[in-house]
Protein backbone atom coordinates (compact mmCIF):
# COMPACT_ATOMS: atom_id res chain seq x y z
CA UNK A 1 0.00 0.00 0.00
CA UNK A 2 1.17 3.40 -0.74
CA UNK A 3 1.30 5.72 2.02
CA UNK A 4 1.95 9.56 2.73
CA UNK A 5 2.95 10.52 5.80
CA UNK A 6 2.87 14.43 6.49
CA UNK A 7 4.75 16.07 9.03
CA UNK A 8 8.67 14.76 9.94
CA UNK A 9 8.54 15.36 13.64
CA UNK A 10 9.41 12.02 15.93
CA UNK A 11 5.68 10.91 15.47
CA UNK A 12 5.64 11.04 11.89
CA UNK A 13 9.19 9.19 11.51
CA UNK A 14 8.66 6.31 13.67
CA UNK A 15 5.12 6.04 11.81
CA UNK A 16 6.61 6.15 8.86
CA UNK A 17 9.56 3.83 9.66
CA UNK A 18 7.07 1.29 11.18
CA UNK A 19 5.29 1.32 7.87
CA UNK A 20 8.07 0.90 5.40
CA UNK A 21 9.16 -2.21 7.72
CA UNK A 22 6.00 -3.51 7.39
CA UNK A 23 6.21 -3.59 3.38
CA UNK A 24 4.36 -0.16 2.74
CA UNK A 25 5.34 2.28 0.23
CA UNK A 26 6.28 5.21 2.47
CA UNK A 27 6.99 9.10 1.67
CA UNK A 28 7.07 11.47 4.31
CA UNK A 29 6.69 15.21 3.26
CA UNK A 30 8.00 17.84 5.38
CA UNK A 31 7.50 21.50 4.65
CA UNK A 32 11.06 22.57 6.19
CA UNK A 33 14.84 21.65 5.26
CA UNK A 34 14.98 18.10 7.02
CA UNK A 35 13.70 16.11 9.74
CA UNK A 36 13.30 16.02 13.63
CA UNK A 37 11.22 18.52 14.02
CA UNK A 38 11.24 19.74 17.68
CA UNK A 39 14.47 17.35 18.21
CA UNK A 40 16.08 20.40 16.20
CA UNK A 41 20.13 20.40 16.07
CA UNK A 42 21.46 23.88 14.29
CA UNK A 43 25.00 24.64 13.09
CA UNK A 44 25.90 28.29 14.48
CA UNK A 45 29.43 29.43 13.81
CA UNK A 46 31.12 26.75 14.06
CA UNK A 47 29.05 25.30 16.97
CA UNK A 48 26.23 22.60 17.27
CA UNK A 49 23.11 23.63 19.16
CA UNK A 50 20.09 21.82 19.97
CA UNK A 51 17.77 24.69 20.21
CA UNK A 52 14.37 22.22 20.92
CA UNK A 53 14.00 19.21 22.61
CA UNK A 54 17.10 18.56 24.75
CA UNK A 55 16.76 15.01 26.06
CA UNK A 56 14.58 11.58 25.42
CA UNK A 57 13.47 8.65 27.81
CA UNK A 58 13.01 5.30 26.92
CA UNK A 59 11.05 3.62 29.61
CA UNK A 60 8.19 1.67 27.21
CA UNK A 61 9.66 -1.27 25.56
CA UNK A 62 8.63 -0.24 21.93
CA UNK A 63 10.72 2.59 22.83
CA UNK A 64 13.66 0.39 23.99
CA UNK A 65 13.38 -0.97 20.66
CA UNK A 66 14.12 2.04 19.09
CA UNK A 67 16.83 3.36 21.63
CA UNK A 68 18.26 -0.09 20.90
CA UNK A 69 18.27 0.29 16.90
CA UNK A 70 19.72 4.18 17.30
CA UNK A 71 22.36 2.61 19.09
CA UNK A 72 23.23 0.16 16.88
CA UNK A 73 23.84 2.96 14.59
CA UNK A 74 25.67 5.12 17.24
CA UNK A 75 23.17 7.80 16.86
CA UNK A 76 22.35 8.38 20.47
CA UNK A 77 24.11 8.19 23.62
CA UNK A 78 23.19 8.68 27.48
CA UNK A 79 23.49 12.29 28.53
CA UNK A 80 22.22 12.18 32.60
CA UNK A 81 20.31 10.61 34.94
CA UNK A 82 20.09 13.38 37.21
CA UNK A 83 21.12 17.13 38.18
CA UNK A 84 23.38 17.48 41.15
CA UNK A 85 21.79 19.54 43.93
CA UNK A 86 18.24 19.18 42.08
CA UNK A 87 16.34 16.30 44.43
CA UNK A 88 13.92 17.59 43.58
CA UNK A 89 13.36 16.72 39.61
CA UNK A 90 12.75 12.74 38.77
CA UNK A 91 15.60 10.46 38.23
CA UNK A 92 15.93 8.15 35.18
CA UNK A 93 18.19 7.92 32.22
CA UNK A 94 17.95 10.95 29.27
CA UNK A 95 19.54 10.53 26.22
CA UNK A 96 20.43 12.72 23.33
CA UNK A 97 21.56 12.48 19.77
CA UNK A 98 25.12 11.86 19.22
CA UNK A 99 25.60 14.30 16.85
CA UNK A 100 22.54 16.35 18.37
CA UNK A 101 18.86 16.27 18.44
CA UNK A 102 18.27 15.53 14.77
CA UNK A 103 20.63 12.33 14.79
CA UNK A 104 17.66 9.58 15.59
CA UNK A 105 15.21 11.35 13.39
CA UNK A 106 17.70 10.76 10.78
CA UNK A 107 18.48 7.26 10.81
CA UNK A 108 14.85 6.45 10.96
CA UNK A 109 14.48 8.58 7.53
CA UNK A 110 17.14 6.68 5.94
CA UNK A 111 14.81 4.29 5.29
CA UNK A 112 12.14 5.44 3.54
CA UNK A 113 11.67 8.61 0.92
CA UNK A 114 11.76 12.15 2.57
CA UNK A 115 10.18 15.10 0.47
CA UNK A 116 11.42 18.30 2.16
CA UNK A 117 10.70 22.08 1.61
CA UNK A 118 6.90 20.29 0.47
CA UNK A 119 3.97 22.70 2.39
CA UNK A 120 0.76 20.64 2.12
CA UNK A 121 -2.07 23.40 0.47
CA UNK A 122 -4.87 20.43 -0.04
CA UNK A 123 -5.79 17.27 0.50
CA UNK A 124 -8.11 15.55 -1.76
CA UNK A 125 -9.93 11.90 -1.12
CA UNK A 126 -11.85 9.90 -4.04
CA UNK A 127 -12.75 6.27 -5.10
CA UNK A 128 -8.90 5.96 -5.76
CA UNK A 129 -7.32 7.40 -2.80
CA UNK A 130 -5.70 10.44 -1.72
CA UNK A 131 -4.18 13.62 -3.53
CA UNK A 132 -1.98 16.01 -1.93
CA UNK A 133 -0.56 18.96 -3.25
CA UNK A 134 1.98 21.71 -2.40
CA UNK A 135 1.66 24.36 -2.42
CA UNK A 136 4.37 26.84 -4.55
CA UNK A 137 7.55 25.39 -4.96
CA UNK A 138 7.65 22.81 -7.74
CA UNK A 139 3.69 22.48 -7.34
CA UNK A 140 4.35 18.67 -6.49
CA UNK A 141 1.02 16.68 -6.24
CA UNK A 142 1.27 13.02 -5.00
CA UNK A 143 -1.23 10.23 -4.38
CA UNK A 144 -1.43 7.63 -2.12
CA UNK A 145 -3.77 4.85 -0.59
CA UNK A 146 -3.45 6.00 2.73
CA UNK A 147 -2.75 9.43 4.96
CA UNK A 148 -1.38 10.05 8.14
CA UNK A 149 -0.57 13.49 9.60
CA UNK A 150 0.98 14.10 12.24
CA UNK A 151 1.17 17.69 12.10
CA UNK A 152 -0.03 20.21 14.94
CA UNK A 153 -3.47 20.51 15.59
CA UNK A 154 -4.13 24.16 14.68
CA UNK A 155 -1.99 23.57 11.30
CA UNK A 156 -4.50 20.46 10.66
CA UNK A 157 -7.57 22.06 11.43
CA UNK A 158 -6.62 24.72 8.78
CA UNK A 159 -5.49 22.15 6.42
CA UNK A 160 -8.96 20.23 6.99
CA UNK A 161 -10.65 23.66 6.27
CA UNK A 162 -8.55 24.79 3.14
CA UNK A 163 -9.20 21.11 1.67
CA UNK A 164 -13.09 21.61 2.44
CA UNK A 165 -12.45 18.24 4.00
CA UNK A 166 -14.89 17.39 7.37
CA UNK A 167 -14.65 15.40 10.02
CA UNK A 168 -17.64 14.21 12.44
CA UNK A 169 -18.56 16.86 15.22
CA UNK A 170 -16.92 14.91 18.18
CA UNK A 171 -13.45 14.15 16.34
CA UNK A 172 -13.44 18.24 15.40
CA UNK A 173 -14.38 19.52 18.81
CA UNK A 174 -11.48 17.01 20.88
CA UNK A 175 -9.00 18.51 17.83
CA UNK A 176 -10.12 22.03 18.39
CA UNK A 177 -9.50 21.12 22.53
CA UNK A 178 -5.78 20.44 21.88
CA UNK A 179 -3.70 23.07 23.98
CA UNK A 180 -0.04 24.09 23.44
CA UNK A 181 2.59 25.78 25.68
CA UNK A 182 5.00 28.21 23.35
CA UNK A 183 8.76 28.56 23.53
CA UNK A 184 11.12 31.27 22.91
CA UNK A 185 14.64 29.68 22.27
CA UNK A 186 18.20 31.81 22.38
CA UNK A 187 21.02 29.80 20.14
CA UNK A 188 23.95 31.65 22.05
CA UNK A 189 27.96 31.66 21.15
CA UNK A 190 29.63 32.31 24.40
CA UNK A 191 33.38 33.88 24.90
CA UNK A 192 34.25 30.50 26.44
CA UNK A 193 33.47 27.82 28.40
CA UNK A 194 30.74 27.95 31.40
CA UNK A 195 31.24 27.44 34.47
CA UNK A 196 28.58 24.61 34.66
CA UNK A 197 29.57 20.88 35.82
CA UNK A 198 28.04 17.92 33.73
CA UNK A 199 25.38 17.67 32.90
CA UNK A 200 25.66 21.25 31.89
CA UNK A 201 21.91 22.41 32.33
CA UNK A 202 20.08 24.62 34.91
CA UNK A 203 16.33 24.11 35.48
CA UNK A 204 13.85 27.74 35.86
CA UNK A 205 16.39 29.38 37.41
CA UNK A 206 14.33 32.60 37.49
CA UNK A 207 10.42 33.06 36.43
CA UNK A 208 11.50 34.02 32.99
CA UNK A 209 13.56 30.77 31.71
CA UNK A 210 12.81 27.35 32.05
CA UNK A 211 16.10 25.95 30.94
CA UNK A 212 19.45 26.65 30.18
CA UNK A 213 21.93 24.32 28.72
CA UNK A 214 25.70 24.47 27.68
CA UNK A 215 26.00 22.61 24.29
CA UNK A 216 30.00 21.98 24.89
CA UNK A 217 29.33 20.05 28.04
CA UNK A 218 26.29 18.34 26.86
CA UNK A 219 28.84 16.72 24.26
CA UNK A 220 27.49 17.62 20.69
CA UNK A 221 29.64 21.02 20.41
CA UNK A 222 33.21 21.60 20.03
CA UNK A 223 32.81 25.13 20.51
CA UNK A 224 31.16 26.51 23.93
CA UNK A 225 27.17 27.22 23.22
CA UNK A 226 24.25 27.42 25.23
CA UNK A 227 20.81 27.29 24.50
CA UNK A 228 18.22 29.53 26.38
CA UNK A 229 14.03 28.77 26.86
CA UNK A 230 12.01 31.39 27.71
CA UNK A 231 8.95 30.24 29.95
CA UNK A 232 5.20 30.09 28.58
CA UNK A 233 4.17 33.07 30.62
CA UNK A 234 7.15 34.92 29.06
CA UNK A 235 7.08 33.75 25.48
CA UNK A 236 3.26 34.44 25.09
CA UNK A 237 3.97 37.52 26.67
CA UNK A 238 6.75 38.80 23.94
CA UNK A 239 5.65 36.59 21.41
CA UNK A 240 5.36 39.37 19.13
CA UNK A 241 7.84 41.70 20.59
CA UNK A 242 10.82 42.37 18.28
CA UNK A 243 14.13 40.48 19.04
CA UNK A 244 15.62 43.92 21.21
CA UNK A 245 13.16 43.95 23.69
CA UNK A 246 12.82 40.30 24.58
CA UNK A 247 15.89 38.82 24.23
CA UNK A 248 18.35 40.89 26.45
CA UNK A 249 16.81 40.26 29.32
CA UNK A 250 17.18 36.27 28.92
CA UNK A 251 20.90 36.93 27.97
CA UNK A 252 21.17 38.76 31.16
CA UNK A 253 20.21 35.85 33.47
CA UNK A 254 22.18 33.32 31.56
CA UNK A 255 25.09 34.75 31.67
CA UNK A 256 25.13 35.24 34.93
CA UNK A 257 24.21 31.67 35.92
CA UNK A 258 27.14 30.35 33.27
CA UNK A 259 29.76 33.01 34.07
CA UNK A 260 30.24 33.40 30.54
CA UNK A 261 29.69 36.44 27.50
CA UNK A 262 27.64 35.55 25.08
CA UNK A 263 28.77 37.49 21.94
CA UNK A 264 26.41 36.83 19.33
CA UNK A 265 22.86 34.69 19.28
CA UNK A 266 19.96 33.93 17.30
CA UNK A 267 16.15 33.31 18.41
CA UNK A 268 13.57 31.18 17.07
CA UNK A 269 9.82 30.62 18.41
CA UNK A 270 8.82 27.16 19.08
CA UNK A 271 4.80 28.12 18.80
CA UNK A 272 3.62 24.26 19.77
CA UNK A 273 6.24 23.62 23.06
CA UNK A 274 4.73 21.58 25.10
CA UNK A 275 1.22 20.05 24.87
CA UNK A 276 -1.03 20.42 27.78
CA UNK A 277 -4.29 19.44 26.68
CA UNK A 278 -4.16 16.61 24.15
CA UNK A 279 -6.87 14.47 22.38
CA UNK A 280 -7.44 12.19 24.69
CA UNK A 281 -5.89 9.07 22.34
CA UNK A 282 -2.83 8.11 21.38
CA UNK A 283 -3.96 8.30 17.82
CA UNK A 284 -7.17 8.58 15.49
CA UNK A 285 -7.45 6.31 13.06
CA UNK A 286 -10.10 5.46 10.40
CA UNK A 287 -10.17 2.39 8.22
CA UNK A 288 -13.25 3.53 6.44
CA UNK A 289 -11.53 7.03 5.77
CA UNK A 290 -8.09 5.58 5.11
CA UNK A 291 -6.72 8.44 7.13
CA UNK A 292 -5.01 8.48 10.35
CA UNK A 293 -3.86 11.20 13.23
CA UNK A 294 -0.89 11.27 14.96
CA UNK A 295 1.50 13.42 17.37
CA UNK A 296 2.29 14.94 20.53
CA UNK A 297 -1.20 16.46 20.75
CA UNK A 298 -2.41 12.99 20.69
CA UNK A 299 0.52 11.16 22.74
CA UNK A 300 1.66 13.97 24.76
CA UNK A 301 4.61 15.69 26.54
CA UNK A 302 7.81 13.96 26.12
CA UNK A 303 9.19 12.87 23.15
CA UNK A 304 9.03 9.26 24.03
CA UNK A 305 4.97 9.55 24.04
CA UNK A 306 5.00 11.45 20.52
CA UNK A 307 7.47 9.12 19.20
CA UNK A 308 4.76 6.06 20.49
CA UNK A 309 1.80 7.98 19.13
CA UNK A 310 3.34 7.74 15.55
CA UNK A 311 4.20 3.99 16.74
CA UNK A 312 0.40 3.25 17.75
CA UNK A 313 -1.23 5.43 14.57
CA UNK A 314 1.52 2.73 12.27
CA UNK A 315 0.06 -0.05 14.02
CA UNK A 316 -3.46 0.56 13.25
CA UNK A 317 -2.88 0.87 9.46
CA UNK A 318 -0.71 -2.44 9.74
CA UNK A 319 -3.06 -4.58 11.69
Amino acid sequence: MKIIVVGAGISGCVCAWRLERAGHEVTLLEKGRGVGGRMATRRMEGARIDHGAQFFTARDPRMLELLSHWQKENAVTPWYDHIPGRPDLPTGHRYRGMDGMTSPAKILAREFRVETRFFVEHIYRNESGWSVEEKGGEGRMLKSDHLVLTIPSVQLLDLFQRSEYELDDFTLSRLRSIRHTRCLAVLGIMDRPSMLEHPGTITHPVDEIDWISDNQIKGISEDPSCTIHASDEYSQKFWDAPDPERIPQLLSVTEDQLGVKITSWASHRWGFAKPVVTFGASHWHSSERNLTLAGDGFGGERIENAALSGWDAADSIIL
